[in-house]
């Protein structure tokens, strides 16, 4: 468990320039401090080098088969002005405990988590800029959880903007 990510909130990490030039992510990933999050954060970080920022179509779930039950993908819906889930892995749908593919933040997350996945979503589809989140679940039907999250951008040709990302618990 990493002790700087124990109070919920959003560290903002590298840009996509920050990357493409070659700077130094140490710090980054000693924040990040989970080795599934940080295989995903260097396969993306290799996709960006070979394919810029519109890699969505070279994602290949083949590449990273051990993390695909935690890892997510959303779309920044322009006309609503907020993400909306498009894919999420099936660890993930039992932490939500309920299908919320296609469903916009503001139809599933409530309160101080919903303010910080909107503060993410200007750092990450508009910054371009990858993100460390922590969060508290409260459920009344099982013990509360913290959550961390590393979201990372990415487009498609089109350039339409999505956000993938990898979603771990801390004890």
């Amino acid at each position: 468990m990493n002790s700087d990510l124990l109070a919920p909130g959003l560290i903002p990490g590298p840009s996509v320039e920050d990357i493409l030039a070659g700077a130094d992510t140490t710090e980054f990933r000693r924040l990040v401090g989970n080795d599934s999050a940080l295989q995903l954060f260097n396969y993306w970080s290799r996709l960006l080098r070979e394919h810029g920022l519109a890699m969505k179509q070279q994602f290949d779930p083949l590449e990273v088969p051990a993390l695909l039950s935690n890892i997510y993908i959303e779309e920044w819906d322009p006309e609503e002005r907020q993400s909306r889930m498009r894919l999420m892995g099936e660890d993930l749908k039992a932490v939500w405990n309920e299908d919320v593919i296609g469903l916009r933040t503001d139809d599933f997350v409530r309160g101080d988590v919903n303010a910080l996945w909107k503060q993410s979503d200007r750092i990450v589809y508009f910054e371009n800029r990858t993100a460390i989140l922590a969060y508290n679940m409260e459920y009344l039907d099982r013990p509360h959880c913290v959550l961390r999250d590393l979201t990372l951008p990415m487009q498609d040709h089109q350039g339409n903007r999505f956000a993938i990302g990898y979603i771990w618990q801390e004890h």
